[in-house]
């Protein structure tokens, strides 16, 4: 049974791999595999990254000493985004 992070993505898993299912309205459903959670979590970090680069929500600020640096925001996130789908997941797990 899935799990749905939201409207276009949500997760699954079989004996082997964790299986992200992305969904855009009039397409066909893809699959993306992955053997664990931490590249499933930076996938879709990066993917939503680039989502909000592109649709300008991100400002690309000059570094300075208080600016933390892109890298760590995004294992941060990808760290973040892990622990919140081991949560939903084991939800899930319990309620079959």
């Amino acid at each position: 049974m899935a799990s749905y992070i939201d409207d276009k993505f949500s997760i699954d898993s079989d004996k082997h791999n964790w299986i992200l299912r992305e969904k855009n309205v009039g397409k066909k459903e893809i699959l993306h595999y992955f053997p664990n959670l931490k590249l499933l979590a930076n996938f879709i970090v990066g993917y939503k990254l680039r989502m909000f680069l592109v649709k300008g929500d991100v400002d690309l600020l000059k570094n300075s000493s208080a600016t933390p640096s892109y890298s760590s925001l995004i294992e941060d996130s990808a760290r973040k985004l892990a622990h919140y789908i081991e949560k939903v997941v084991s939800k899930d797990d319990s309620t079959r």
